[in-house]
């Protein structure tokens, strides 16, 4: 009876040894698995430091990339508007040059208007005056037409777009519609038309009506 007692403590106490062990297993187990645990975390840290390091890095070339880009733009702003300033100041400068060049051209011919007046309170032929007179006339109509401006011909069919009728006058020795006398004289400016020729236009008569 003692000896089954024995045995049957000797079975418990393995038993217990059994749990015992297994239980001291299943914690090794369980450290393990928390130290894996812990090393991936390890991991997934460092290389999150890694990423947020070179994100830093971007992030900073991006800041010098844009700080080069605005100096690049202010500059590239500064230039534009001293290139108007500049370019704003050669057009006046040239428009004076052209305003002397005419006002030289204008000088020439006044003073040989002057020279013709001069020359009539001393002179008595008065074909000679007149003959100073067409001179100036001519070097007048020559100086409008090396600037581009012309006379608009009268001597030609009324056209609207040249011509401005002020009268019109029944008559069987023209054409009608036809230009039969200039009031004054039209001009253009290099093509276009700054002041129409006022003129009187031919209109054919009526049958019944008397022309005179």
């Amino acid at each position: 009876m003692e000896e089954k007692k024995q045995e049957q403590e000797t079975v418990k106490q393995e038993e217990q040894s059994k749990q015992e062990e297994q239980k001291q297993q299943e914690e090794k187990e369980k450290q393990s698995q928390e130290e894996q645990k812990q090393e991936e975390k390890k991991s997934e840290c460092e290389e999150l430091e890694k990423e947020i390091e070179e994100l830093k890095k971007k992030l900073e070339k991006t800041e010098e990339v844009a700080k080069k880009l605005s100096a690049l733009y202010q500059k590239i702003q500064q230039e534009f508007e001293d290139y108007k300033i500049r370019m704003r100041k050669e057009k006046e400068e040239a428009k004076d040059e052209g305003a002397l060049r005419i006002i030289k051209g204008f000088m020439e011919i006044v003073d040989n208007f002057e020279k013709a007046l001069e020359s009539a309170k001393v002179s008595t032929d008065i074909n000679s005056f007149i003959k100073g007179i067409q001179m100036i006339h001519y070097q007048l109509v020559k100086f409008l037409q090396e600037h581009g401006i012309e006379r608009i011909e009268g001597k030609t069919e009324f056209n609207p777009q040249e011509h401005e009728a002020l009268e019109t006058v029944k008559t069987k020795e023209h054409k009608p519609n036809e230009i039969v006398k200039v009031l004054q004289t039209g001009y253009k400016y290099k093509g276009k038309v700054i002041r129409p020729a006022k003129v009187v236009v031919a209109v054919p008569p009526d049958d019944k009506e008397e022309i005179t």
